[in-house]
């Protein structure tokens, strides 16, 4: 062996000596991360039992539950620990985009791959776009084990590093197709709202606007027309208080519904030009969001780890009594009903807006359908009900034949009786002849009879007064219901007028109204 070979064999042992002090070292690091996590699950095991609150029943049921959740932990731990080298990754994945978000450069070259995992080459892809070097060997590795996951990390991962020039690339693939049928999942939605709050750019928003146009252009029409029913369905349920309609009319056709489709069309055109509020975000929690995504797909595992490794959160979520954290790719609602929801939203967010700006078809159509409703021909006559008699109004006043049928009730109901009466005449009658008793009968008895007869007439005399007075009475009441009669009358003649001309103004409201909703929506 010459004195080359010889210096060459003893550095490469050293090399491997060194290498294998660096596994030994991560390894004793890892496990010092699952002893200390063990200890904060025993403490926070010892915690919950120490603050059980409620029945006797209701602590030893939860303390049951906790201490199952915790030994089944336990034997999860012994298990995962055969799977080291994925564990090792994804520990020092955490590590790389930890620094990332941080603003710090971290390296990747001590990532040892992991046959048929994704996130090695991935991590290591992603130090490589960062730094701005060349990622494609390891890219097309990761590409060719798993291209959605990777995407996705990429995406996210330079977004919270706050490298939109990067994320805005990824973006189109890590969002994937989205299918009207098809739920989207957690990922998707959190990247959908956080490129219309502005997280990846301008050009991030733009994506979103051309992905959702091409989501509802790919409909085909029957689907779309079902869609266009279920918003136009919204729209109708939008609260709309239009003018009371005059009270001395009866129901004049289509009115009330022109006056509320008026109404209901200038609350949806100010629902569309809502103006956002300052410093408003679609996406609400932003970073944190996008952190709390590309945290469940960091810690998903491999392929062999992803169902103990979620059964492994549900365990701990029932130690800490909180609800489980939802997966990455957990699946939410279908994007239709998600776009619905969003351009219904009170608020002028750029989600609401894009949602509103893919949408403006079935919105343009439900305006236009509330314009039609709304611009109907003012009335030429109504019918007003006076003493239950149909009278008819227009334009050019009360119809007199409708009229005089009205007063005719009114006379009827209050006839002018004759006076004095038969009775009152009779009861003067009889009073005068007792009175004339007095000639043919004896001096007593003829006393008697006048005394009598005068009485009789007074009565008769009081009967007279009190008919004469409820004559007076009838006669004047009968003159205020007539001219009540006629007053409604005018009345409904008016508020007839006031009516058209309420028509009229909601019908040039609605046309205006519904320019403005189309210049909203298509500008």
């Amino acid at each position: 062996m010459t004195f080359g070979d010889w210096i060459a064999s003893d550095s490469w042992m050293d090399y491997r000596q060194q290498r294998a002090l660096r596994e030994l070292d991560d390894e004793v690091a890892s496990l010092n991360s699952t002893i200390s996590i063990q200890f904060q699950e025993s403490s926070r095991l010892r915690s919950e039992l120490s603050s059980l609150r409620g029945s006797v029943e209701e602590r030893l049921t939860r303390l049951t539950r906790a201490f199952d959740a915790f030994v089944e932990l336990s034997d999860l731990r012994m298990i995962l620990a055969l799977f080291t080298p994925p564990a090792l990754v994804r520990h020092r994945a955490r590590t790389v985009i930890a620094a990332s978000s941080e603003g710090t450069e971290a390296g990747a070259a001590s990532f040892e791959d992991v046959s048929g995992y994704w996130l090695a080459p991935a991590t290591k892809a992603l130090v490589a776009l960062l730094r701005g070097e060349s990622a494609g060997e390891h890219l097309a590795l990761a590409q060719e084990r798993d291209e959605g996951r990777t995407a996705l990390l990429l995406a996210v991962a330079t977004a919270v590093a706050g490298r939109a020039d990067l994320s805005t690339s990824w973006l189109p693939r890590a969002l994937g197709t989205l299918s009207p049928g098809s739920p989207i999942s957690r990922a998707q939605r959190t990247l959908w709202t956080e490129a219309a709050a502005g997280t990846f750019g301008p050009t991030g928003q733009d994506v979103l606007a051309e992905r959702l146009k091409a989501l509802v252009d790919g409909l085909p029409p029957e689907r779309s027309h079902l869609v266009g029913q279920a918003w136009r369905q919204r729209v109708d349920a939008i609260q709309a208080f239009a003018p009371k309609l005059p009270s001395t009319l009866d129901r004049v056709p289509d009115a009330a519904d022109a006056l509320t489709a008026g109404v209901r069309l200038e609350r949806l055109r100010d629902l569309c030009a809502t103006a956002p509020a300052p410093d408003a975000a679609a996406g609400g929690d932003g970073q944190q969001a996008l952190a709390e995504v590309l945290r469940a797909l960091v810690d998903e595992g491999s392929a062999e780890e992803v169902a103990l490794l979620r059964r492994a959160t549900e365990l701990r979520a029932v130690l800490e009594d909180r609800p489980v954290p939802e997966s990455w790719n957990a699946p939410l609602s279908p994007p239709l009903e998600l776009l619905e929801e969003d351009a219904f939203r009170a608020d002028g967010s750029p989600l609401a807006r894009l949602a509103r700006t893919a949408g403006a078809g079935w919105l343009l159509s439900a305006g236009e359908r509330l314009a039609e409703a709304a611009a109907v021909d003012p009335p030429a006559q109504a019918t007003a009900t006076i003493e239950r008699v149909s009278v008819r109004v227009g334009v050019d006043g009360v119809d007199e034949t409708d009229l005089a049928s009205a007063l005719r009730v009114v006379e009827t109901r209050y006839p002018d009786e004759r006076v004095p009466t038969r009775a009152t005449i009779a009861t003067l009658v009889a009073g005068g002849l007792l009175c004339l008793a007095v000639i043919g009968w004896p001096h007593v008895l003829a006393v008697l009879s006048v005394l009598t007869g005068l009485v009789v007439v007074g009565v008769g005399a009081k009967r007279w007064h009190r008919e004469s007075q409820n004559r007076a009475h009838r006669r004047a009441t009968r003159a205020t219901a007539l001219n009540a009669v006629r007053h409604r009358a005018d009345q409904a003649v008016a508020d007839l007028g006031t009516l058209r001309d309420s028509l009229t103004a909601a019908g040039h409201r609605a046309t205006d109204n519904l320019a403005t909703l189309r210049s909203t929506l298509t500008s």
